[in-house]
């Protein structure tokens, strides 16, 4: 059944939209697969902060072409769904393959991040990015460690120091006593 102009304009404007708000997408094609193994797929995009939609493929291209995304037309052919991955795109990638491999009939074709297109084995690649948790824990190890170091030295110095003058004064102390001890003898 066509559809009418004005719902495929409001499809391309939500597809605009989606991918605006996407770090990237992951297309799939899903040709065969059951309701209850699409609502599941559903659900775990959710969890990872994207969203699963079936696709248009000629309104998907209009919109790609409107955001400045590659129209990769090897991707973007037969009965395509669309992971758009808004909050972390290694975590998109990774639910999308292990929902791969237990439903057979889902076949993940590759994905578009910016202005480079991937086949199968990118989005394997981008499967094993670390999380933005994972990032940002590094980036705040790259932080603290000059400072720890900084604080430790700034900790021994003052030690070091004290026991120099510790060592001096026991040094002075000890002439002192020599020298008052050979003015006692003579």
């Amino acid at each position: 059944m066509p559809i009418s102009r004005q719902t495929k304009e409001e499809l391309v404007a939500k597809y605009v939209d989606l991918l605006n708000d996407s770090q990237g997408i992951i297309v799939t094609e899903h040709q065969g697969m059951a309701m209850p193994d699409f609502n599941a797929l559903r659900a775990r995009m959710r969890e990872v902060g994207s969203t699963y939609m079936v696709t248009k493929n000629t309104l998907l291209q209009l919109a790609l072409e409107e955001v400045g995304m590659p129209i990769a037309e090897d991707l973007i052919t037969g009965p395509v769904a669309v992971a758009f991955a808004h909050q972390d795109l290694g975590a998109t990638a990774k639910a999308v393959l292990d929902f791969h491999k237990e439903v057979e009939l889902f076949l993940v074709k590759g994905a578009l991040v910016g202005e480079t297109a991937y086949d199968d084995n990118g989005v394997d690649a981008l499967s094993k990015l670390p999380t933005l948790d994972e990032l940002r824990g590094s980036l705040v190890g790259l932080i603290i460690a000059p400072s720890t170091g900084l604080v430790s030295l700034f900790g021994t110095v003052p030690q070091e120091l004290v026991s120099v003058i510790n060592g001096g004064a026991t040094q002075l102390l000890n002439v002192v006593a020599a020298y008052a001890a050979k003015d006692q003898a003579a």
